[in-house]
């Protein structure tokens, strides 16, 4: 794997080596062309829109989180879900104020999980 400091398109390029997904097959399963993932992974033209790097992570068979956290973009379910709880947007708008580390959000995941907040995992509504 690409050390941390290394770019969007070299992180792609890495795992769509290790996909065994050649440049043309994934410009044909995501509708772009092989000139911009080539692009990309060249670090030609900044890393695509969030649905295309959603897109692109179905594809390879990866977590979206990992592309979508090397290139800065917010997965398109949060963006939905906090445009839809207001809520949301107050706490992250609270925790950017009171700069949450990331010892704070674990401790904050932890206790999410311990006090069975929401629906529990597995659950359906």
């Amino acid at each position: 794997m690409p050390k941390s400091k290394d770019s969007f398109g070299k992180l792609l390029r890495y795992l769509r080596n290790e996909a065994s997904v050649g440049l043309r097959e994934l410009a044909r399963l995501i509708g772009k062309s092989p000139g911009y993932i080539s692009d990309v992974e060249l670090d030609n033209v900044p890393p695509p829109s969030e649905e295309t790097i959603v897109n692109i992570s179905n594809a390879l068979n990866v977590d979206k989180k990992v592309l979508l956290n090397k290139a800065k973009k917010v997965d398109p379910e949060l963006r939905e879900y906090v445009a839809d709880q207001p809520l949301a947007a107050d706490f992250l708008r609270l925790a950017k104020d009171q700069e949450f580390s990331g010892d704070d959000w674990d401790r904050l995941t932890q206790l999410a999980r311990l006090s069975k907040l929401g629906k529990s995992e597995g659950e359906e509504n």
